[in-house]
């Protein structure tokens, strides 16, 4: 090159030929967007779907059981916890009432049922097998025990007046929570459901 030759200009670089065009290339981008963020809503969902089928399946459903006769006849007043539910149940507050009357263990519902002028003798001569934990975690198709009481020719006369006031009807009610902290309050069989568990302290039944 000469030194009076004009410098070289160069032009601005085309899109090489056989290249794709440039809409090709924003649907390109915009579907794999879409696909991502689709994604990312299937996999929230189906998270969602399986924190529910995992809650469903682990689902406690507890009823107060009374009774005055075991599986083969024989007298015996008794009290569970029955769970039908496919999840354990961490019961955490019972309460008995008497009539308009809390009772809070066994004795005291039998002094209760007797009355003042034999209430410690009957209270003595009725032995029950209880379970005195002021709480019980009971396993799925399980049953947890609160009392029972046999009936024998020595306690028969206070067993019968105990017998007739279960008969006539106590307010049982307790109220209980799953392994992931949803709970029920139950009266008369009627399942609420509630925050958590509130204990009545001066009025709990602990056998």
């Amino acid at each position: 090159m000469s030194l009076d030759s004009p410098p070289e200009v160069h032009g601005a670089h085309g899109r090489p030929r056989g290249g794709p065009p440039p809409w090709l290339e924003w649907t390109t981008s915009i579907a794999a967007l879409v696909v991502s963020v689709s994604s990312i809503v299937i996999a929230v969902h189906h998270g969602d779907t399986m924190d529910k089928l995992v809650k469903a399946n682990s689902f406690p459903y507890l009823i107060g059981s009374t009774s005055d006769a075991d599986l083969e006849g024989r007298d015996r007043l008794s009290i569970d916890l029955i769970n039908n539910g496919v999840g354990p149940a961490d019961e955490r507050s019972l309460t008995i009432k008497v009539g308009d009357r809390y009772v809070t263990s066994v004795k005291d519902l039998i002094r209760t049922i007797v009355g003042p002028g034999e209430g410690e003798q009957a209270a003595t001569a009725v032995k029950a097998l209880k379970n005195s934990t002021p709480t019980r975690f009971i396993a799925p198709k399980d049953r947890g025990l609160v009392f029972r009481i046999d009936k024998t020719p020595e306690n028969a006369r206070y067993w019968d007046m105990v017998d007739r006031s279960m008969t006539q009807g106590w307010t049982v009610e307790y109220c209980y929570c799953s392994v992931f902290e949803e709970c029920w309050a139950v009266r008369n069989e009627a399942h609420r459901p509630v925050k958590q568990c509130q204990r009545d302290e001066p009025h709990e039944f602990i056998p």
